[in-house]
């Protein structure tokens, strides 16, 4: 049962991106909206690369913001996917709205999955991403990094094995290697996992559909539980991935993406066509908690499953635990495994933790979370080249 909202009295008084340097080679941006009851809510915009976007969007915004209350906002709290910013400008968006459901919750004096339904907590499914985790990219350094992820208690595993390899790279001779060698990455994590361990592949869009289906006769053996983005998501790819989602079903995997899609318009070819089993909506920037939930009814109805995409920071992955319990999720939530100790260093007060292979809310007031802006000036931005070799920009 999805709450009415209740009407939202908080004023905000100034609004703040603060970007810190999570390790060497990433940034979380996390937002900050003050209020007339001198309350803070905290929001998570990461986005590799566009940390400067973001903030030239919001300076756009802030006269739009400051002085308002949430309910006076409108459409600045819901996905605009065809603002003219993209990506970058429905993060941030989606963070005020992060932001302000958490001065609502707190001002309301309940978890802020309790804005968005009644439905009583569960402890959510949960499975690691483990990319930044992996010291060597060879299929020992692989495998380590997913015996340490399930030794932690993590019922489920994603890799991504692909690295040199694009669409019109992935036949010729390098590419072929490349695919090989994902291949027995794949191959030595399945054998240092036990069976029952869910076993996830993200390819970043690094395939073309002859590739693809390549891949999925070869993998089929591993028993995965989904193989995620093989191809490009524009809409020219579309009757590809239909057809991938049919052999990859026939091999008994699921077909897994959208993850860049923003809010309900966005999601809507994938959902509609059938493109997917699962879509992963992301809370950085879908378009925030109600855009989430709506999203959840709109694959609910045509039977796709959600499981979010949440490979970022502490407070994306509390908001995401929050909007999670708030629908019921039955699918596990993902959580990037070993990145940076400060994941739990930068925050005053802590993100959802894991027990016994499940992520549960925080029961305090709002989102149950905040960063420790002192440890954020100790890791100032540290600026990521833009890389258009790198389909995960696309």
């Amino acid at each position: 049962m999805t709450n009415a909202k209740p009407k939202s009295e908080i004023r905000i008084k100034d609004v703040e991106l603060h970007s810190i340097a999570a390790t060497n080679a990433s940034n979380w941006t996390f937002m900050r909206i003050s209020s007339d009851q001198n309350l803070s809510g905290w929001g998570e915009v990461t986005l590799r690369s566009h940390e400067g976007i973001m903030l030239a969007v919001l300076d756009q915004l802030r006269g739009h913001l400051i002085g308002k209350t949430g309910d006076e906002l409108g459409r600045l709290r819901h996905a605009l996917p065809s603002l003219p910013s993209g990506r970058a400008g429905n993060a941030v968006l989606s963070g005020i709205d992060q932001c302000l459901f958490d001065l609502e919750a707190q001002a309301a004096g309940v978890p802020l999955h309790r804005l968005l339904s009644d439905r009583p907590p569960h402890a959510l499914k949960a499975y690691a991403t483990v990319n930044r985790s992996i010291r060597e990219r060879t299929p020992g350094g692989f495998a380590e990094a997913t015996k340490a992820a399930a030794a932690a208690g993590f019922g489920g595993i994603k890799i991504m094995p692909f690295d040199r390899v694009l669409p019109h790279t992935v036949r010729t001779v390098e590419g072929r290697q490349e695919f090989a060698r994902a291949v027995e990455r794949i191959a030595a994590v399945r054998d240092a996992l036990p069976r029952t361990t869910d076993l996830m592949v993200d390819c970043h869009w690094r395939l073309d559909e002859t590739a693809a289906i390549d891949f999925i006769n070869e993998v089929a053996a591993f028993k995965l539980t989904w193989i995620e983005c093989p191809v490009p998501e524009s809409a020219m790819w579309h009757e590809a991935i239909g057809r991938l989602r049919e052999r990859a079903n026939a091999k008994d995997m699921a077909l897994a993406g959208g993850e860049s899609a923003v809010g309900t318009a966005g999601f809507a070819p994938l959902i509609e066509a059938g493109l997917y089993d699962v879509v992963m909506p992301d809370i950085k920037y879908c378009g925030g908690h109600r855009e989430f939930v709506a999203i959840c009814d709109q694959a609910a109805r045509s039977g796709v499953t959600i499981s979010p995409h949440n490979p970022s920071g502490p407070v994306a992955h509390a908001h995401t635990v929050h909007v999670c319990t708030a629908v019921g999720l039955t699918a596990a939530v993902e959580q990037q495994f070993d990145e940076s100790p400060l994941f739990d260093g930068c925050m005053a007060s802590p993100a959802p933790t894991l027990s016994g292979g499940r992520f549960e809310c925080s029961k305090a007031p709002g989102l149950g979370a905040a960063v420790d802006l002192s440890v954020v000036e100790l890791h100032p931005l540290r600026p990521i080249p833009f890389n258009a070799a790198d389909p995960s920009f696309g």
